[in-house]
Order: structure tokens, then C-alpha cells, then sequence
């Protein structure tokens, strides 16, 4: 009888162990395990995490956390991501900003040299701005701003490094590009912009016009390939604008 009974209380024993680790499981170990998994893959570019309903409070309350912890890791990469567009882009024509501009340009132009491939500058003045300003105000002048920053992209290929150099001045990078392909693109985007002029708020079209000076930057440091493409576009404009001109290299360079 004492056998029977230690038998018995032996199986009880066993029968509570059994349902307390399953309890542990499914109410303990699982949701832990679950939440593991969902912070080692935790990201503010995926969707908020989603927990099925936990019947501890304890573990409840950490999911919540890990949810707050979410919202809080997407509102600091949307400040990152805004504090970068700020950092590298022009807040008026949305294109790369000048500093950004140079750094782009500069890698282009070592990858040029270390592939011995052909590589392009252009900068790009519009004509008669200042009056512009002058005439019908600075709103119109940043609208036109706008609509040529909006035409280069149009017009332009993705792989160009397109930047506002300052005014009414851009800058371009041309990779793969020789001087002669780069002038036949200059001249696509003048066309555009006289079939496609400026419309204002009252509906007037302005007649808008660019020049471009352009130079070969292949073998030469950025500076002096700008300062050279600065000269192209001082004889546009002295030549009487609205036109491209590249300036060639000094014979032996």
C-alpha cells in the first residue's frame, strides 16, 4: 500500500511538473522567444511590429515597449534622413548643393582616371536672370529656378552629377561622356527649355535662356577643369548667349 501511494504521489508530481513547464512554455518561454526574434530583426524601414495577445501583463507591457521603441527608431531616421536632405541638397531647386556637388564630382573624376574613360564639366549660367528679378520680383526668379532645376532632370541622364553652383549658375559632371556627347546634350536641354519656357502663377510664359561652357576633364583636377569650363561659358555669354561653347585644352595638355 505504501508502494501504491508513493507510485501515486510520484505521478501527481509528475503530472504537475509536466503541465507547469507547458504553462511556462506557452505563456513564458514563447513570447520570450518571440520577442527576441522580433528585436534582433527590429527596424525602422519595416513595418510596426505586431505581437498576438499575451495573457501576462509583464509580457504585454514589453511588447508595448518594443512598439514605442519602433515609433521612436522611425521618427530618428526620418530626422536623419532630413537633416541629410538638408545637408547635401539646395533648398530651393532641390538638386545637390554645391559642397555635396564637389565630393560627387571628385569621385567621378578618380574613377575616370583609374578606367582611362572620358568624363565631361559643364556650367550652365541663365541668361539675363538679374532682370528678371529686377522686373518681376524674386518669386519669379525662384520659380524659374524651379522649372530649370525640374527640366534637368527631365533632361538629363541618371548617372550625371547635376548640382545649383550658385545663383543662377549649376554645375555638371558628365561621366562617360567626351566633350562632343556632352555638347549635344547641353544643346538638347536649350532646346527644351525654349519649347518648354517658365509659365507664371498669371499665366505668362517668360522666354528663358542658358548658356553652357564645357571642358574635357579627363587627366586633370576638378578645380581646373571647372575653371576652364568657367571660360567656355564667359564666351557664351560674350558671343551672345544662348549657346554652348567647349573650351579646348592648352596644345600639349
Amino acid at each position: 500500500e505504501a508502494s501504491y501511494k508513493l507510485f501515486f504521489n510520484l505521478l501527481l508530481v509528475a503530472g504537475f511538473v509536466v503541465v507547469f513547464l507547458r504553462i511556462v512554455q506557452r505563456y513564458l518561454i514563447r513570447p520570450l522567444q518571440r520577442i527576441r526574434q522580433v528585436l534582433s530583426a527590429l527596424d525602422a524601414r519595416q513595418p510596426v511590429p505586431a505581437f498576438p495577445p499575451a495573457p501576462m501583463a509583464e509580457i504585454r507591457a514589453v511588447e508595448d515597449a518594443i512598439v514605442r521603441f519602433h515609433a521612436t527608431l522611425r521618427e530618428n531616421d526620418e530626422v536623419r534622413l532630413r537633416l541629410e536632405r538638408l545637408a547635401t541638397t539646395d533648398g530651393l531647386t532641390g538638386l545637390f548643393n554645391r559642397h555635396h556637388f564637389m565630393g560627387l564630382a571628385a569621385d567621378e573624376m578618380a574613377r575616370a582616371a583609374r578606367c582611362g574613360r572620358p568624363i565631361t564639366v559643364a556650367i550652365p549660367d541663365l541668361d539675363h536672370f538679374k532682370q528678371i528679378n529686377d522686373t518681376l520680383g524674386h518669386a519669379a526668379g525662384d520659380h524659374v529656378l524651379r522649372t530649370f532645376a525640374g527640366l534637368l532632370g527631365e533632361t538629363l541622364r541618371q548617372t550625371d552629377r547635376v548640382c545649383r553652383y550658385g545663383g543662377e549658375e549649376f554645375a555638371f559632371v558628365f561621366p562617360e561622356t567626351t566633350p562632343e556627347e556632352a555638347q549635344l546634350l547641353g544643346e538638347r536641354l536649350r532646346v527644351r527649355l525654349l519649347e518648354s519656357p517658365p509659365v507664371l502663377p498669371d499665366g505668362r510664359h517668360l522666354a528663358v535662356t542658358f548658356s553652357l561652357g564645357l571642358a574635357d576633364a579627363s587627366g586633370c583636377g576638378l578645380e581646373e577643369s571647372l575653371a576652364r569650363a568657367d571660360l567656355g561659358l564667359y564666351e557664351a555669354k560674350r558671343a551672345g548667349r544662348n549657346r554652348t561653347v567647349v573650351t579646348r585644352r592648352p596644345d600639349g595638355l
